[in-house]
């Protein structure tokens, strides 16, 4: 059994009207409790504000992401102690950024298993490589799972591939006054409204 520091599940953004996950979600909860039941484990961080999307468009959700996610898991029988929430973040680079600074550097923690759904694995390798860096050794638990409407993921690489192009691997350091006006956010927003905007009557 490979064991880790840490297991991480990451927000995702939920239906704009009901405010529910995406079915693949709820698949990565039951296997992130079931992977702590046995073991693999000591600790569960759950990872999110809201999505920036919502963040753009000036909507509240009615729950931070990390937050529902952790009660989602103290139902699934997992105790409230052993959860550790990140709740600062808007998308996967401030996901990663603030687990780093937060969580996986302060508590020393270098074994990390995502558990994920099996289409986000490709670039959240790519920005964990670049964002932690060569000093975490770092598995990947795959949830099959399709993209749902909110999900564009080539052209996600391509913009935050393009963003992050200035860093070194690992020196996170770079992301700390990016949040969130660096000119990939303006981009984000500008395309947010323009796709979310209300047609003339």
């Amino acid at each position: 059994m490979n064991k880790y520091d840490v297991i991480v599940l990451l927000g995702t953004q939920p239906d704009p009207k009901s405010f529910e996950f995406p079915e693949q979600i709820y698949q990565c909860i039951d296997k992130t409790a079931e992977l702590f039941k046995e073991g693999y484990t000591p600790y569960i961080t759950t990872s999110g504000d809201q999505a920036l999307t919502f963040s753009n468009m000036g909507i509240r959700q009615p729950f931070k992401e990390a937050e529902k996610l952790a009660e989602l898991l103290i139902a699934k029988g997992v105790p409230k102690d052993k959860i550790l929430l990140e709740t600062d973040s808007q998308d996967t680079i401030s996901n990663l950024y603030y687990l780093k600074t937060q969580i996986f550097i302060p508590r020393k923690m270098k074994k990390i298993l995502f558990v994920v759904a099996e289409f986000r694995i490709l670039r959240l390798k790519f920005l964990c490589k670049r964002i932690l860096g060569d000093s975490y050794q770092i598995g990947y638990e795959p949830i099959p799972s399709k993209g749902g409407p909110s999900y564009n993921e080539p052209h996600t690489f391509k913009i935050q591939s393009k963003f992050l192009e200035p860093m070194k691997d690992g020196e996170h350091e770079w992301l700390a006054d990016k949040f969130y006006s660096a000119d990939m956010y303006k981009y984000w927003a500008r395309r947010d409204r323009q796709k979310y905007a209300k047609p003339n009557k």
